[in-house]
């Protein structure tokens, strides 16, 4: 009889319940949410060219001696950024930015060795399920493939322009917006007796459901903000040049690429995806609020309500303020927390459905 009970529990739960695997996916989360914020920095103070070359292994040590500055230094002055924007940049200048690209670098590998040894230990052990090995295979294989993401986005900006290709930041970012989701999600999973599904399976799952979807399309939006500095073309809002629609918004003769190459277009369409976005999340909340079916989720929904306030605040004033570094930071930040919020009350919906 207990060996038909273990059975039936090690079906019904594929993702082990055990608290230290909890612990463990819950770091890793929290890790890839640091990250992100990492990241955004590295972005915002304009250090990730400043690493002209890429070395998985050797990478890892930063110079420790004046010698290896001075090497890592003319290398980069070789580089096209020096060549045509910071020809000026004394040594010390160029180590602000080193030490930005150069911990976003460092920080992934530690995060890399936090996946890895852990797993392999808790595999020996027989604590991960079949289905728990394969997600984490597949989160192992989108991590590999974000770091190839990461030097495939810096070489755009090593060549003739000097300046990283906003499609390859916002796929960078989409990368790892899919990693935290997935991380996430297997924490929330972690300790449950079965397993929730991703995908929604109602109505009510569906609403909520395209709600992220389309929050994610606003921080991607967002990406080609800070890859092309259009929030620095226009410092108002909700008017652009004194107008509602500004004149140069097909600028680009090209319909699709004006889109997202176009900085008012742009600026444009974030501004009002943002404004959208912050009405959806809003309506959402008022229909989860009065549903009767949903109960005791008003902590939930006042951290969504509370985190979407505050993104639209952050936008408004990252532009007002030509944006300013830690606006922006926070902007971009604030956003993994409302959709950190958007995902839990759709986990909590879910799992109530499947109780």
């Amino acid at each position: 009889m207990n060996d038909y009970i273990v059975s039936v529990n090690s079906t019904l739960n594929p993702i082990n319940s055990s608290k230290t695997i909890f612990i463990w996916l819950l770091i890793l989360t929290f890790l890839t949410f640091i990250m992100i914020l990492i990241g955004g920095l590295t972005r915002l103070t304009e250090s990730g060219l400043s690493m002209v070359n890429w070395k998985p292994i050797m990478g890892t040590l930063p110079p420790l001696n004046k010698k290896s500055w001075i090497e890592v230094f003319n290398s980069y002055q070789k580089s096209p950024e020096f060549l045509i924007i910071n020809k000026n940049m004394t040594i010390n200048e160029f180590k602000y930015i080193f030490w930005w690209e150069w911990f976003h670098r460092f920080f992934a590998r530690c995060i890399g060795i936090v996946f890895i040894m852990p797993m392999i230990i808790f595999i020996l052990q027989n604590k991960l399920s079949k289905s728990l090995i394969r997600s984490l295979s597949v989160l192992f294989l989108f991590g590999l493939f974000q770091a190839l993401v990461g030097w495939w986005m810096v070489k755009s900006g090593l060549n003739q322009d000097p300046y990283v290709s906003p499609y390859r930041l916002a796929f960078h970012l989409t990368n790892a917006i899919i990693i935290l989701t997935i991380l996430f999600w297997l924490t929330l999973n972690s300790l449950n007796k079965f397993t929730i599904k991703f995908f929604p399976k109602n109505n009510k799952e569906t609403y909520i459901f395209f709600t992220i979807i389309f929050l994610v399309i606003t921080i991607i939006s967002g990406a080609f903000m800070a890859g092309s500095n259009a929030g620095q073309s226009f410092n108002t809002y909700p008017l652009m040049n004194d107008k509602l629609f500004p004149d140069d918004y097909f600028l680009n003769n090209n319909f699709f690429r004006n889109f997202f190459e176009n900085t008012v277009a742009i600026n444009f369409n974030h501004r009002w995806i943002a404004t959208l976005s912050f009405i959806i999340i809003i309506l959402l909340t008022a229909y989860l609020k009065f549903l009767k079916k949903i109960q005791n989720k008003n902590f939930e929904i006042f951290l969504i309500i509370l985190f979407v306030c505050v993104q639209f605040l952050l936008g408004i004033l990252t532009l007002l303020s030509n944006v300013k570094i830690y606006l922006a930071s926070m902007h971009q930040i604030n956003s993994m927390l409302l959709l950190g919020s958007l995902i839990y009350i759709y986990f909590s919906i879910k799992k109530e459905k499947e109780i």
